[in-house]
């Protein structure tokens, strides 16, 4: 799959596209990094492209202004990674640059098989600093396949289901927390087998709560398991195996809620 087919999914109006190519220098510049995060953008990132924006005047949704998060519009962006570049964290820098929410298809080029990454994240304003504005909670990503909307029948519900027409429409916000919910359908559809949009945002938060611990869990459970293995002492092993059964079962438990 490529970047422009989950753009094109969006089904924006085409007076919100761009095609506006973002220096490298503009996000090294404003984003106040560290000198590690300083070198992970310049030797990461090969371009960024600013391809999009939700506007009210143009899509007829107001903006969004409750002295938390404001959201005047949104904006779309394609990020091309070079190889070995950290994506995870690159995505996450690129979300902290723009003040404003961002909807980023990222391309990594160094797995084969490996298909763009769609990125999300919330935004409020900054306490300390007025009118900047930071992440409001991790990251949501998924990465789709490189082989196409019809390699995969939950990637093509997840398509269809981009489409602005299938948003929340009371204003900007909710119709971001609208699209973040079709990429955390997605990642709990990987699990479940079942492609299926949260009916309110407490069950959104609920779901997501649910997957972030199912994360936890099961790097938690990989490291017991590391260990049972090399663990020499009978009752240490007993111990271990305790532990990795009451994780187990929360992990189970976590899964329910999806």
């Amino acid at each position: 799959m490529r970047t422009d087919e989950v753009v094109e999914a969006l089904r924006l109006p085409e007076e919100c596209l761009r095609d506006v190519r973002v220096p490298k220098g503009k996000l090294v510049d404003q984003g106040g990094f560290t000198a590690a995060d300083q070198r992970r953008l310049r030797d990461g990132i090969e371009e960024l492209r600013w391809v999009a924006v939700v506007k009210p005047t143009v899509v007829g949704i107001r903006g969004h202004d409750d002295g938390v998060r404001c959201v005047p519009e949104l904006q779309v962006m394609t990020l091309q990674l070079r190889a070995g570049a950290a994506a995870a964290r690159v995505n996450e820098l690129v979300h902290r640059v723009f003040p404003l929410p961002l909807i980023l298809v990222t391309t990594t080029g160094s797995e084969e098989g490996s298909g763009p990454i769609v990125s999300m994240a919330l935004k409020r304003l900054s306490q300390g600093q007025a009118e900047r504005a930071v992440l409001d909670g991790d990251v949501l990503s998924a990465q789709l396949s490189a082989f196409g909307p019809e390699g995969s029948e939950l990637e093509r519900i997840f398509l269809r289901e981009l489409a602005l027409g299938k948003q929340p429409q009371t204003d900007l916000l909710a119709l971001y927390e609208g699209w973040m919910d079709r990429v955390l359908a997605l990642v709990a559809a990987r699990v479940t087998g079942v492609f299926k949009t949260s009916e309110t945002v407490e069950q959104a938060k609920e779901r997501r709560s649910a997957l972030e611990e199912m994360s936890k869990l099961e790097l938690d459970l990989a490291r017991l398991y590391s260990g049972a293995r090399k663990e020499k002492q009978t009752s240490r092993q007993v111990d271990l195996n305790l532990e990795i059964k009451r994780l187990q079962a929360r992990l189970v438990e976590a899964k329910g809620k999806l």
